[in-house]
């Protein structure tokens, strides 16, 4: 309960942050300025915390190590009104453990993410010392989630394939490196969950073991870590 009021009231400070920006830039001009501000690349290192696989009894994974998860991104800035910018962009993670299972032998799990993200941020100009620029944003993505197990001494089941909607809330510095080119340093934090359906193996002392289908709740929820590297128009 408690990690999830600080989860809520993270997303929710942000909100109140950037909707004031937004309220600000607004009234400080008429009209707005649509255009298209810029496009980069980024990359960092995503900690989700997969709780029913890292820690629920039931999880075969419970105690295994799990491979630092990176994640790449393009994307692609557009101006809305002064110092307000959304941000659409297309990205790539991948959650990895091994472990092993009796009957199985080395079990592998692959967990691939392909979310497709849109935000809105606020360049605090007023707040820019020399070539930096402190900014604060929010939104949300569309994720599509591939999961698959390899193991050493069955067939390997198909893989599975969902979706799912998380919440974000980003902080970062703009740093100007020339007239077009910007080097960011953020950390944003995402917030929700997805729902795995898999077979389990159910011991039976008499006859040969069942497998049953279940279902959970996997929380995708945690930081992120980033740089990126942009060209400004």
């Amino acid at each position: 309960m408690r990690n999830t009021i600080f989860k809520s009231t993270f997303i929710f400070v942000f909100s109140a942050i950037l909707m004031l920006a937004i309220a600000g830039s607004a009234s400080a001009q008429d009209t707005t300025n649509f255009s298209f501000r810029g496009f980069g690349l980024s990359m960092g290192i995503y900690q989700p915390e997969l709780d029913y696989w890292k820690n629920d009894t039931s999880s075969p994974f419970r105690n295994s190590d799990f491979s630092t998860t990176l994640i790449v991104e393009g994307f692609a800035e557009f101006r809305l009104i002064k110092d307000l910018a959304a941000k659409a962009g297309i990205g790539y993670w991948q959650a990895r453990a091994e472990t092993t299972i009796p009957t199985y032998g080395k079990t592998q799990l692959l967990l691939n993410g392909y979310p497709i993200s849109l935000d809105v941020r606020y360049y605090a100009s007023p707040l820019q010392v020399a070539f930096i620029t402190p900014y604060v944003g929010v939104g949300g993505e569309l994720v599509l989630i591939s999961y698959q197990l390899s193991f050493e001494d069955k067939e390997d089941p198909d893989p599975t394939n969902g979706s799912t909607v998380l919440g974000s809330a980003t902080i970062g510095l703009q740093m100007k490196l020339s007239r077009n080119f910007a080097f960011d340093v953020f950390a944003d934090y995402k917030l929700g969950n997805y729902q795995q359906a898999f077979l389990v193996e159910v011991p039976n002392p008499d006859q040969p073991s069942a497998e049953t289908e279940i279902t959970r709740d996997i929380s995708l929820s945690g930081p992120r870590l980033g740089i990126s590297l942009k060209y400004l128009f």
